[in-house]
């Protein structure tokens, strides 16, 4: 292995030759200033005094946390001679909102629009042909960017220059299902790396799988750009046997590419096999921020003239040392069975597994493949923030969710149960049960009202940062103050007490789930029977609106834990009965529209109104709290008619114009699927479970958060968790199960 200096490895990869690399690649620290002045975009302005943001990344995980409006990013770089005055390409993976760009103070290109008439274009990849005269060996990249609400900046996606404007991502014509994404993840739930099948590299290996640790701190890779010195291109790239394991397939040898659950270590294996003459003198390149990089090669021969050989890869850091792990790891017998043994693993994972009787081939690969992504995303127990352990992610990178959402792992949590994988069930809820809470009891805003939750209370109102701290995210209406997520966890741990039979732990746990879960939900009651004013699934901010989603499930979370302590002769269970009882009775009385639909939320007076339709109200039948065959019946008819993209596609997620919002969202299609089966429309069931399987089978087997609207590439985060894996178990149990 030969070491290369973080300055050394880019003027390496800017002098490859396009046939090798298919790209030059850019610093991954950018300047950045808030404001707006046009001189920023000067070669010779001075901008020494400006911070340093990590790209790709969100401005407001790295010190700008409430901050929209302009911005700018400068990035200076060198290239070779030899590519000057060359049909090239640069890209800058996706800018919240818009973005206005500018190469040695030329105008290159721009997407979305400023205010006045703003328009946000935060998940369209960006590509801009460079003008050959241009480009110098000496250059200074200015970004003006515009972000009116949440995320900003240049916050995920490849960024380089490159010699084939759709290099990174094909925009491939034609309806779903078809490949429209490029990247696969690796973890064990302490690091996790990205593999980009077009570059044939590993964008990124992170010391945490989570992005976050705190307010203004992100995850920063050790390692970026990880490859093998060969000129050949991959022949295939899958995950092995539909473990963790990502494999590569070159003429002669392969490559795999994973972090350990065997080990839970911290070390980034790529491991090689072929020919031992080819096998002996493999190298990888790679760049190393600001980490000390550890890394080490042994070459494991075998009789039949082939090999393998490891590369390890780790680092120190200011939380780990992990000299002495990596000396201790790398030694033939720590490492000849190892690969093997990873696959054994999650081999057996899947046997222990409780995956339905009936599935056909792509079922029970895409069943498989999302048990393999559950446990990827669960923060493991040796991670060494103790409060973060167990936490599931809401996606895995290069998805941009890698936070702890509550609704998203309950979820993945009642997936978990529904497996009989209850170890990793009974994690995820003690991480909730230990988590750092309850920032949000009083909240004043601008108008002077409390939107607070205003009672004690032990869940987050939104999501967590990677060391296990309750979060939300703000705008200029303030947070997201979410209410769903109490019902959704009374349900997903009601559910895994009954499954599980661990009647213990709910001895243990009794006090905290009745007096800071339950009975917070209780006050929120408002004397029309509904769910008070919040935030919403959909992430609303305040000052809210009394929605459904948010009554439907914590009806459902009451009604659930009432039963559970009934059964195990707790006195109190009739209190949460009644609540179940009264919000029943107002979502009767507010929401059902002339006895055939529920709507959006109470305010909405008119099917005009946006949100009018929400295709989260559908857990009133999921989750059983209505059993009216007509009421499904005509409710359906009208969500499809409010929500269906057209014949062939499934369900957006909201009547609202906004592009996101009305894309199709998997999550949904999913959770409509289970309600059809339950009221004996199997054939409809079927149709939205093909449509999922069959895309996510073109594409690694993982589910995105949505197809997007126009062209029906995967889109928003990829691979979703909850959103995701959790949700197609749960469909896919319930149709073959019923």
């Amino acid at each position: 292995m030969k070491q290369k200096l973080f300055l050394l490895a880019i003027l390496f990869l800017l002098t490859q030759s396009f046939s090798n690399a298919q790209f030059i690649s850019l610093p991954g620290n950018w300047l950045f200033k808030t404001g707006d002045d046009a001189a920023y975009k000067e070669v010779k302005y001075d901008d020494k005094d400006w911070k340093y943001l990590l790209v790709p990344g969100n401005w407001e995980n790295q010190g700008y946390a409430d901050y929209n409006g302009y911005a700018w990013y400068r990035v200076h770089f060198q290239i070779a001679k030899k590519y000057l005055n060359k049909k090239l390409f640069l890209r800058l993976g996706k800018i919240d909102d818009a973005d206005e760009t500018y190469l040695n103070g030329e105008f290159v290109g721009s997407t979305g629009k400023f205010p006045p008439k703003e328009e946000t274009a935060w998940n369209e990849q960006r590509v801009y042909e460079i003008p050959p005269s241009m480009l110098k060996e000496t250059n200074v990249l200015a970004i003006r960017i515009y972000d009116g609400q949440g995320g900003g900046g240049l916050h995920a996606g490849l960024v380089g220059i490159f010699g084939n404007p759709e290099y990174g991502q094909k925009a491939t014509p034609g309806p779903a299902p078809k490949k429209s994404f490029y990247q696969m993840t690796t973890s064990n739930g302490l690091i996790a790396a990205v593999y980009n099948e077009q570059l044939d590299v590993i964008e990124s290996v992170a010391p945490h799988i989570f992005q976050m640790y705190d307010l203004g701190k992100p995850v920063k890779p050790f390692v970026r750009y990880l490859k093998p010195a060969v000129e050949e291109k991959p022949l295939s790239a899958a995950y092995l046997k539909n473990t963790h394991i990502i494999k590569i397939k070159y003429s002669g040898f392969s490559v795999c590419y994973f972090a350990s659950f065997t080990t839970n270590e911290k070390i980034f294996y790529a491991v090689a096999e072929g020919k031992k003459e080819k096998i002996k003198n493999l190298d990888f390149t790679f760049e190393k921020d600001q980490n000390d990089v550890l890394y080490k090669t042994l070459v494991i021969e075998s009789t039949n003239n082939t090999a393998q050989k490891y590369f390890l890869f780790s680092f120190n850091d200011s939380l780990h040392n992990n000299t002495t792990l990596l000396e201790r790891r790398c030694g033939e017998q720590q490492l000849k069975n190892l690969l093997a043994s990873e696959v054994k693993f999650m081999q057996t994972i899947f046997s222990k597994a409780r995956i339905p009787k009936g599935l056909n081939r792509s079922e029970r690969n895409l069943s498989e493949q999302s048990i393999a992504i559950l446990k990827m995303a669960q923060v493991s127990q040796h991670e060494i923030f103790e409060k973060s352990r167990g936490q599931i992610l809401a996606s895995l990178p290069p998805g941009n969710w890698n936070i702890g959402w509550l609704r998203d792992a309950t979820y993945a949590i009642l997936a978990l149960n529904k497996l009989h994988l209850f170890e990793e069930a009974k994690n995820a809820l003690n991480f909730f049960l230990h988590a750092d809470d309850g920032y949000y009891k009083k909240f004043i805003w601008k108008d002077s009202i409390d939107y607070g939750v205003k009672v004690n209370y032990k869940l987050s109102v939104c999501r967590y940062f990677g060391i296990g701290k309750e979060e939300s995210d703000f705008n200029e209406n303030g947070p997201n103050v979410e209410l769903d997520g109490f019902g959704l966890f009374l349900t997903a741990f009601s559910d895994y007490v009954t499954a599980s039979r661990d009647t213990q732990f709910l001895r243990v746990n009794y006090e905290t789930v009745t007096k800071l879960i339950a009975d917070p939900i209780l006050s929120f009651i408002e004397p029309n029977n509904l769910i008070r004013k919040d935030s919403g699934p959909w992430e609303m901010h305040l000052p809210g609106v009394q929605q459904s989603f948010t009554t439907i499930v914590n009806a459902a979370g009451l009604r659930d834990l009432a039963s559970l302590l009934k059964k195990n002769n707790y006195g109190d269970y009739q209190k949460y009965f009644d609540g179940c009882a009264s919000l029943t009775e107002g979502i009767k009385q507010n929401l059902i529209v002339d006895n055939k639909m529920i709507k959006g939320f109470r305010e909405a007076d008119s099917s005009s109104v946006l949100n009018y339709y929400d295709g989260g109200v559908m857990e009133a039948f999921t989750q059983n709290l209505f059993h009216d065959k007509n009421l499904f019946n005509s409710n359906y008819a009208a969500y499809e008619k409010g929500l269906r993209i057209d014949k062939r596609r499934g369900f957006s997620r909201l009547n609202n114009p906004d592009w996101y919002t009305i894309s199709e969202w998997p999550f949904l299609d999913l959770r409509i699927a289970i309600a059809l089966n339950k009221f004996g429309r199997r054939t409809e069931a079927k149709y939205l479970l093909d449509s999922i399987t069959g895309y996510a089978k073109l594409n690694f087997n993982f589910i995105a958060e949505l197809y997007n609207y126009k062209d029906e590439n995967y889109g928003g985060a990829v691979p979703m968790i909850g959103y995701g894996a959790g949700v197609y178990i749960l469909a896919i149990d319930n149709f073959y199960n019923k």
